[in-house]
């Protein structure tokens, strides 16, 4: 939100901008309707992410137990993902307990016929080809299992790969901040260019929190697929 309010205060400067300009006879309307087209979406957008926040908010207040309505209610920051974690990561081990402790895998194996024929060939076939049948399933299931906990795998390191990158960006454009408040301190760059420039800081920061978040989602949802929870890596 920080970024998209940012870029709403650029656009607003933007478009005084441009019309200070066209009042000088420096700017024609093409650049004043393009400017007013852009302010007009960066609102636009910030008030579809307050809504959407709002929304976020109503129902943590709900799943947690409080009324929606209820005030003094502090919601905390997400925890940071632990990139060293995954050094650790056993996924030959881990393959093996998903398959072990997986609620699916666990409600076939209690079932007569590994929940792959319906109640008149459970009547009709031998028990011993009903036996092979749900091996067969249940083994078939497990491999399933293992071959997901390697994709959630995957895609731990490819997020991990993505974070490291924009941790990368982020701290050269605290680099790049830090000399622009530096530049600005000494008039050597306008008010626009000064926003502009913590836009583009801002944009930094937002690409490593979104990396952050999503390398600790996909280290959450190796940690729950191991313990047993089906979930499915993204296509």
């Amino acid at each position: 939100r920080e970024l998209v309010a940012k870029s709403v205060e650029v656009s607003q400067a933007a478009w005084n901008l441009q019309q200070t300009m066209q009042a000088q006879g420096l700017a024609v309307d093409a650049d004043i309707l393009s400017a007013a087209s852009q302010l007009a979406s960066s609102r636009q957008q910030l008030a579809s992410l307050d809504s959407g926040l709002e929304q976020m908010r109503r129902n943590i207040y709900q799943l947690t137990g409080y009324d929606v309505n209820a005030a003094g209610v502090e919601i905390g920051q997400v925890p940071h993902a632990d990139p060293a974690a995954i050094a650790s990561i056993d996924v030959a081990a881990d393959k093996d307990k998903a398959a072990m402790n997986n609620y699916d895998l666990i409600n076939l194996r209690g079932t007569a016929g590994g929940g792959s024929m319906n109640m008149v060939e459970k009547q009709t076939m031998k028990s011993t080809t009903m036996t092979r049948n749900k091996i067969r399933n249940v083994e078939y299931n497990e491999e399933q299992v293992r071959s997901n906990v390697q994709g959630l795998y995957d895609t731990i390191l490819q997020k991990k790969a993505e974070y490291d990158s924009a941790n990368t960006a982020w701290q050269s454009a605290q680099i790049t901040w830090n000399a622009a408040q530096i530049q600005r301190q000494g008039g050597l760059v306008s008010d626009i260019q000064f926003m502009q420039m913590e836009l583009a800081y801002l944009q930094a920061k937002s690409g490593y929190e979104c990396a952050d978040l999503a390398l600790q989602q996909a280290m959450r949802d190796y940690q729950w697929a191991v313990k047993g929870v089906t979930i499915t890596t993204a296509s």
